[in-house]
């Protein structure tokens, strides 16, 4: 019996520490209710929404809970400092985290930032831009698409004003 209270006290501690990092904001019905409209997938935390509606940096701060900043994607992925991979050209592409990320798909629009050198889109990471276009788009009678990222993505670095599309960015 002592065994399986001690079991339950270490969880509500681990429970509290975790909690530390979050802040209890009051909010009303018709606030929450805005919230949940805007949600992208399920996934997505009521905290990632209001970062995304709020368009708050997150430059390292903070990661989605599905990150994992050892994965590369093939030839390329998260380095210090933002997100790098040769092209199918030989060219050499970087994107410094903070780089904003968008791209529409059978009338969904998608957007997202580079952080800690991950492609972060509705609070999830991922490690190419493939893999996070086709965890958020669908066909319109909602199938899964298998789509080249570099062909949708736009980006937009820190310091540009302009969006470019991913396969004729050039580094500055």
């Amino acid at each position: 019996m002592a065994k399986s209270k001690n079991s339950k006290s270490a969880k509500k501690k681990a429970k509290a520490r975790a909690a530390a990092d979050y802040l209890t904001v009051d909010i009303d019905l018709g606030v929450h209710r805005a919230i949940e409209q805007a949600r992208t997938s399920f996934e997505e935390s009521r905290n990632d929404i209001l970062r995304r509606l709020l368009n708050v940096e997150c430059m390292g701060e903070y990661l989605p809970q599905n990150a994992n900043e050892d994965s590369r994607a093939k030839g390329g992925g998260a380095i210090d400092g933002g997100w790098s991979k040769i092209d199918r050209f030989g060219r050499s592409i970087f994107l410094p985290d903070g780089t904003r990320l968008r791209a529409a798909y059978a009338g969904r629009a998608v957007e997202g930032r580079i952080v800690a050198g991950m492609w972060v889109v509705a609070g999830q990471a991922y490690n190419s831009p493939s893999s996070a276009l086709n965890a958020n788009v669908r066909t319109r009678d909602g199938n899964n698409v298998n789509l080249n990222g570099w062909r949708h993505w736009e980006v937009c670095p820190p310091g540009r004003e302009t969006w470019v599309r991913l396969n004729r960015f050039e580094p500055e």
